[in-house]
């Protein structure tokens, strides 16, 4: 999949409006969309195996933060 066709975001500048503006309104909904922590992602090949690995660390960071937050329950 081609990640320019992946993220469709743009804005459209009004009539009469700065291009601050809009630019600073792009800048706030790519960073909402969460383009650049995806890019930063992809930006290096990871293997499946450290994938993983973070993936299981942070189930142990979110399951502390339950248990820290909620008691033992």
């Amino acid at each position: 999949m081609d990640i320019y066709s992946y993220f469709t975001t743009g804005v459209e500048v009004k009539e009469n409006e700065p291009i601050e503006a809009a630019l600073k309104r792009f800048k706030r909904e790519v960073a909402n969309s969460g383009i650049l922590t995806e890019l930063k992602k992809r930006e290096f090949y990871e293997k499946p195996s450290v994938i993983k690995k973070r993936a299981r660390e942070a189930a142990i960071r979110k399951r502390e933060r339950k248990k820290f937050l909620y008691g033992d329950g």
